[in-house]
Parts: structure tokens; C-alpha cells; sequence
């Protein structure tokens, strides 16, 4: 049996611990904060596209803070599904210690992002970093409550920040595919059952897919926050032609430019523009943190990419404003909490 710590249950990953603890081959420890009480002595209640109804379910333990995990076993995955914040990594890294063992342990970062792995793999450069792109239409809608309405699909790979003794290739793709295996079986009832497309991929090139998300997220996910407008909504504006469209084709010169032009090609840039209908109502995750005012993952989705595009001699126009604008929110969101 498998011991593994999650950090993050929220939409995502409370989707990822069930379907952890569904494979039968883990034990699950759950790390909330505000919402430990109430899910301590209810559980979850998820609607699952994949899943169907789940009433009151629990992981094999809850625990309040990072620093109450129990050590007494080593874990074999430490999976991080919180958002990818450069100073909330950073508070991060020092409790993550205590649970790490070299040689059995491996990080699992499920997160946004460009170069969300540089910060884990220079902590730890002793232990796999397997790096993983989640695209679900999953959330909280209370602090026990998850609607998950698009299906789970999960690329995983290693980020091969080491190559040599004592932490060779094969050993971080093993890692990897092990996970990728584990998580596979607790996917296997929706597949066969439910027959929804969730899965979980082995990713030969993790940052090429990360280049291919941002196509998405760099466009679609900050547009939406700005306008504070559904997918559909901006996909039916004005702003389609104006904003969307220019801002995806400057995300894929940037990614061109940084070697990935084989992963954001324009047939990908027309399918990622017409394969939702102008009638979803989608709301992505940074409009989602915006209404509910937590800061954005502004940095890892816009912030680095255009400090690759400055690097590269890239013109970004409307990405630019897009950021400036964004930086101001951020600003504000900030200022609220403090």
C-alpha cells in the first residue's frame, strides 16, 4: 500500500485523492486548512461527471497543517495540488522536510504554470519531481462540497532536473510511470462504466505540454478574469477577434521561440478557438479566485512566459496589457487580504 500526503484539496485535488484512494493501492493523507472542522466530521460530498454522487467520503486521514503529518511511515508521493504561488512555494519548502525520504519519496506537482518545478527540484534535487498537467472542470462550491463536471484528464511526467548517480533517468520515469499506473486504477469504473474519456497519460515531454496548456490558460483563463466573463461569453464578444485570438497566437510565437513550435501550431491555436461552443459557461480558475478573492497564479501562467517572449526578442502586445492589468488585480486582492 502506497502513502501519500496531498496538499491542496480543493476542486482538483480533492477529485485526485478519491481517485488516489479508489485505486486500492493508497493511503491518503489529506492536508486542509479552513475547512479541516467541517470535513473532518462530514467528509466530502462530490458530484463527479466521472464518479457520480459521493456522500460524505473521507481520505484514510485529515489533518489540519503540513507540520501535523505523521512520520512514522515514509511516503512514496507527496502530490501538491495548491495553487502555484511563488511565495506560498516558498513557505512551503521548509515543512515539506520532515516528509521526505531519498529513495522513496517523490514529489507530484499538479499544478499551472510555466517553471513550477525549478523552486521543488532545486529544494530537492535528491528525489524524482514529477511534474503533472490536469485539465478537469472540477471545483468547490462549499468547504465540503466539489462539482466536478468536465472529465479527468492528467498528464504526468518527470521533470529531469538530475541525471546522474544517485538519481539516474530511469529511476525519475519509474517514478512517474508508477503513478501513472496507480492513478489509471482509479480511474478504470469511470472509463469503463460512466465511459467519460478520463485518463491518465505518461507525458514523454512534460514542457511541451505545459507550452500546449498555455495556449489556454495564457488566453482563455486570463481574458475571463479580466473581463470577469465566462468562456462563452468572451467567445461571443467582441473581444473574441480583439483580445483572444491575438493573445493565443502571441502565446504560440513565444512557445515557437522557446523550441516548441511543433506543440503550438496553428491547426492547435483553431482548435483550441472553436472546440468549446460561444454558449459554455465556464468560468475558469482565475475568474474563480478572483470572485472569491484569493490571489491569482498570475506569475506561472503570464509572467513567465513573457519573460521568455523578452528573452527571445517576442512582441507581445496584447499579453502585455493583459499582465500590466492583471498585476494591478493581484495588487488589490493583496491589499484586501492584508
Amino acid at each position: 500500500m502506497l502513502n501519500v500526503c496531498l496538499i491542496g484539496a480543493g476542486g482538483v485535488g480533492t477529485i485526485a485523492a478519491y481517485v488516489l484512494e479508489k485505486s486500492q493501492r493508497c493511503r491518503v493523507t489529506a492536508v486542509l486548512r479552513s475547512n479541516y472542522t467541517v470535513v473532518r466530521d462530514h467528509g466530502f460530498d462530490i458530484d463527479s461527471v466521472d464518479h457520480g454522487q459521493i456522500r460524505g467520503w473521507k481520505p484514510h486521514r485529515v489533518i489540519p497543517f503540513l507540520s501535523s503529518a505523521p512520520t512514522d511511515q515514509p511516503y512514496d508521493f507527496i502530490v501538491i495540488t495548491t495553487k502555484s504561488i511563488p511565495d506560498l512555494v516558498a513557505a512551503l519548502i521548509p515543512d515539506l522536510k520532515p516528509l521526505i525520504t531519498p529513495g522513496k519519496t517523490s514529489l507530484v506537482l499538479i499544478q499551472n504554470g510555466l517553471d513550477i518545478e525549478h523552486s521543488f527540484a532545486s529544494a530537492f534535487p535528491e528525489i524524482p519531481v514529477l511534474s503533472g498537467l490536469s485539465m478537469i472542470g472540477s471545483r468547490t462550491t462549499s468547504p465540503r462540497a466539489v462539482f466536478h463536471e468536465d472529465p479527468d484528464q492528467l498528464r504526468i511526467g518527470p521533470y529531469y532536473h538530475h541525471v546522474d548517480d544517485p538519481l539516474p533517468r530511469s529511476t525519475q520515469l519509474e517514478a512517474a510511470r508508477t503513478f501513472v499506473e496507480v492513478y489509471n486504477a482509479g480511474l478504470s469504473d469511470a472509463r469503463t462504466i460512466q465511459k467519460s474519456g478520463a485518463e491518465c497519460v505518461l507525458a514523454e515531454d512534460i514542457v511541451a505540454a505545459r507550452w500546449r496548456k498555455l495556449l489556454w490558460n495564457g488566453s482563455y483563463n486570463t481574458i475571463c478574469a479580466v473581463l470577469r466573463m465566462s468562456v462563452g461569453e468572451v467567445l461571443s464578444s467582441p473581444g473574441r477577434k480583439t483580445l483572444l485570438e491575438p493573445a493565443m497566437r502571441e502565446m504560440a510565437a513565444i512557445g515557437t521561440a522557446a523550441g516548441y513550435g511543433e506543440t503550438v501550431t496553428e491547426d492547435v491555436v483553431q482548435f483550441l478557438l472553436k472546440d468549446t461552443p460561444d454558449t459554455s459557461p465556464f468560468r475558469p480558475s482565475m475568474l474563480v479566485h478572483l470572485e472569491k478573492g484569493q490571489p491569482l497564479e498570475l506569475e506561472v501562467i503570464l509572467g513567465a512566459p513573457l519573460r521568455v517572449a523578452r528573452a527571445k526578442g517576442v512582441k507581445t502586445p496584447v499579453l502585455d496589457q493583459i499582465y500590466e492589468l492583471l498585476k494591478v488585480v493581484q495588487w488589490h486582492l493583496l491589499r484586501q487580504q492584508s
